[in-house]
Formats: C-alpha cells, sequence, structure tokens
C-alpha cells in the first residue's frame, strides 16, 4: 500500500451466519410440502423429489464451468442490489442490503450493518428454494469517514462481487477436488469452502467516490465457509460421479419439521458404506428466514441432513443403521433407522425404537438382509417418522430414500404409531 493510502481508513466486514450456521434450509411452501409428501410415500415420488434437490448439483457444475460470465447484477428493491445466475430454470441469486447510513441492527443476536442473501430455486412446475441468510458485520466505522449515500453506494459492488466469487470459487474448487479415498469427500468440501474463504479475505477493494479514494473495503468470509460448505453435499453425487468413476449407489435426505434439533450419529455402516455426510451431527430444529429483497414476511424454513452411499466393489452392497435422538425430548427414547441396498437381493428400509441397549449389528442383521415395503413409518408419543424408498430393484446403481421427521399435534399425543 502507498503511502498515500495508508492514511485510508479501512472497512473491514465480517459475514456472519448465526441463524443458517449449520446449513442452507429450505422454504416450507406448498410445493416443498407436496414433493416431500410424495418422498416419504415411496417409488417414483421419492425418486423426483431427491431428482430435484439434485437439480442444485446441476448448477453447481454450471457455476463452476461459467465463472465470471455466470452472474448478471442488478438493482433490488429498497436500494439493494443482486447478482443472479441461472441454468435451464434452476437459478441463484445473491443480494446485498446495507442498513442505512450503516446504522447497525440485531441479526440473530448479533449486531450486522446490514444482510447478504443466497437463495437457490430448482425449476418450474414445482419450486424448491434453498436459502440462507449472513449478517455483514463491522466493528466500527473509522472517525472522520462520512457515511452518506455516495460511500453507500460504492460499498455495494466491493461485497456483492467478493460474495459471488466466493460462491463461484467454492463450486470451482469443490469440483477440482482431490478427494481421495471415498470417505473424504465431505471433509474435503469443508476444507476447500475454508480454502477458498481465507485466499479471497486476503484481498481489497479501494472505494472510490468522485473520483477520490475513501476507504479500503475488506471482507472475511471464515465464518461462513461452513454453512456455505453445505451446498457441497448437494454436489456430492456428480462429484462422485465424475470425478471418482465410482457406481453411485444411494442418496439419503432427512428433513427435521420439528420445533426441535435432531442428533443424528452412524451406529453401524456395512463395508464402510458411507461416501458423504454432514459435517455436524445436529439437524436444527425449524427456523424463520428474512427476505433481503424487501418481504416483510417471515418465511418458515426446515433444516436437512443430506448422506451419499457407494458400494465397496462391484460384488458388494451398502447401507447403514442410523440413530436419531432429540434431546429436548429424552423421555421419548431413539430412533433407529435401517437402510439397506444388497448386491444380490432387493433393498429394504426400517424404522423403530431404539435404548441404550440397542445391539445395532443385530438391527442391521435383523432388517437389512433385502426385501421390504417403500415405505415406512414409526411414531413415538410426541413425533412421528416417516421414510420413503424409490425402488427395491432395478435402478441399477442410483436409488433415492428420503426421511422427515414431524411433530405430533398435541391433540394426537399419546396414540401410538405403528
Amino acid at each position: 500500500m502507498n503511502s498515500a493510502l495508508s492514511q485510508t481508513p479501512a472497512l473491514a466486514f465480517t459475514l456472519v451466519s448465526p441463524i443458517s450456521s449449520l446449513g442452507i434450509p429450505t422454504e416450507v411452501n406448498d410445493d416443498y410440502t407436496i414433493l416431500l409428501d410424495n418422498a416419504v410415500s415411496g417409488g417414483a415420488g421419492t425418486s423426483e423429489y431427491l431428482g430435484r434437490m439434485l437439480e442444485f448439483a446441476t448448477l453447481a457444475s454450471y457455476l463452476a464451468k461459467a465463472g465470471d460470465d455466470a452472474f448478471t447484477t442488478s438493482d433490488g428493491p429498497a436500494g439493494s442490489m443482486q447478482a443472479y445466475a441461472s441454468n435451464a430454470g434452476t437459478s441463484m441469486t445473491i443480494g446485498v442490503a446495507l442498513n442505512d447510513n450503516l446504522a447497525e441492527t440485531d441479526f440473530g443476536g448479533v449486531p450486522v450493518r446490514g444482510v447478504a442473501s443466497v437463495r437457490m430455486a430448482t425449476s418450474h412446475p414445482f419450486d424448491v428454494v434453498k436459502y440462507t441468510e449472513l449478517g455483514i458485520s463491522l466493528a466500527e466505522i473509522p472517525a472522520g469517514l462520512a457515511v452518506g449515500d455516495a460511500l453507500m453506494a460504492a460499498l455495494f459492488r466491493p461485497l456483492l462481487d467478493r460474495l459471488s466469487s466466493f460462491v463461484q470459487d467454492t463450486i470451482s474448487s469443490w469440483l477440482e477436488a482431490d478427494v481421495g479415498e471415498l470417505d473424504g469427500i465431505a471433509d474435503a468440501l469443508a476444507d476447500t469452502a475454508a480454502d477458498v474463504a481465507g485466499e479471497i479475505a486476503e484481498e481489497t477493494t479501494e472505494i472510490v467516490v468522485e473520483e477520490t479514494v475513501v476507504a479500503e473495503v475488506s471482507l472475511d468470509l471464515a465464518a461462513i465457509a461452513p454453512p456455505l460448505a453445505a451446498l457441497g453435499l448437494l454436489i456430492a453425487v456428480p462429484l462422485l460421479i465424475e470425478m471418482l468413476a465410482k457406481d453411485f449407489q444411494v442418496h439419503f435426505e432427512i428433513n427435521n419439521l420439528t420445533d426441535h434439533d435432531v442428533e443424528w450419529a452412524v451406529e453401524y455402516s456395512y463395508d464402510g458404506a458411507m461416501t458423504a455426510q454432514p459435517a455436524s451431527p445436529t439437524i436444527p430444529k425449524m427456523g424463520r428466514a428474512i427476505d433481503a429483497w424487501g418481504d416483510t414476511t417471515d418465511v418458515d424454513v426446515a433444516y436437512q441432513a443430506d448422506f451419499s452411499l457407494t458400494n465397496a466393489s462391484g460384488f458388494e452392497g451398502t447401507g447403514f443403521v442410523l440413530r436419531l435422538s432429540v434431546p429436548d425430548l429424552a423421555d421419548e427414547g431413539d430412533i433407529a433407522v435401517v437402510l439397506s441396498v444388497p448386491w444380490a437381493s432387493d433393498n429394504s428400509i426400517w424404522l423403530g425404537a431404539a435404548g441404550p441397549g440397542t445391539d445395532w449389528q443385530q438391527l442391521w442383521n435383523d432388517h437389512g438382509g433385502g426385501g421390504g415395503p417403500l415405505a415406512v413409518n414409526h411414531g413415538t408419543r410426541q413425533l412421528y417418522v416417516d421414510m420413503g424408498l424409490d425402488a427395491v430393484s432395478g435402478h441399477g446403481d442410483s436409488y433415492h430414500c428420503a426421511l422427515r421427521i414431524r411433530s405430533v399435534p398435541p391433540t394426537e399425543q399419546g396414540a401410538a404409531h405403528a
């Protein structure tokens, strides 16, 4: 930096994500509800739902290949700016809205100077929308810096450009990642997101107002690398197919539609089946999202946990036993989930109760042998879980499975669900 700029005020922004720190949730709209109802019913509905979710993978590949040409920028509502990219109807919009005079407002308990948003939507006729909001934090405004409309307008472009570059560069790095063994995919995706955040954070941009450099702006993205790394699990399937040349077996998704955090744990995995799984063992409870483009209506969002499984060889099956627990409802007991895709027999799924002394491998032996319905359910006094599989056979090496956890309405609590 030259001597003239050494006296230039520095605006060091940080993007924080206290609300969506554990992933990119899905808006609970009519389309999502209908698709999820079908998904847990088994058969074609399951395949259609997760096929829709994997449209985000196609978008990710497009963004990686298109580079800087992927996004177009425009003015948004209420003085905001946005960047938009689309591929075959599936879209991503990144928005930045700064507070008037960079005033501080509360954002999930964190003081921020504005909000940045990432919104992804699948194509018609069913619009599945994934949305995450990020707070733009600034420790302090340097003394003597005039915060007016000119400075506010000049700040939009570098903040928007930096965020869209982060998304593009991260996706490119994911698709080029050398993940080594199959079970290294999840770690590789998170590591590449953190690496890109570090590289971009080292850059600064001069803010010019009326031909005068009035400030330098930098944007620390380290705080948002973990939540946006969740996008990597959406592209794990093409990553497996294109980069590892392995047979993809199963894409499995858990949807938490309750007011309680849900904990998951893999208690048994057949022959190292798991190839990608969430970094966090917690699937957050349903929350709220506030649209940064002028919408004042709060939108319910639901969080997902995405997993992928691949057989270790062409003569082996794949599968696992999962434990689901709800710390807020410890007296309800845990729930066991069995998903089995054998090599020489039909697929099977199973749900049931689990306790402290559960023999998880025995559950696999009892319920993972192959053959069974396309949809199963299990209930406790306050929770209801349903699960669907698209096919028991005949899909070659590609199967989809979806699980939904719901709260039992108070008027129905106490009734047992088989």
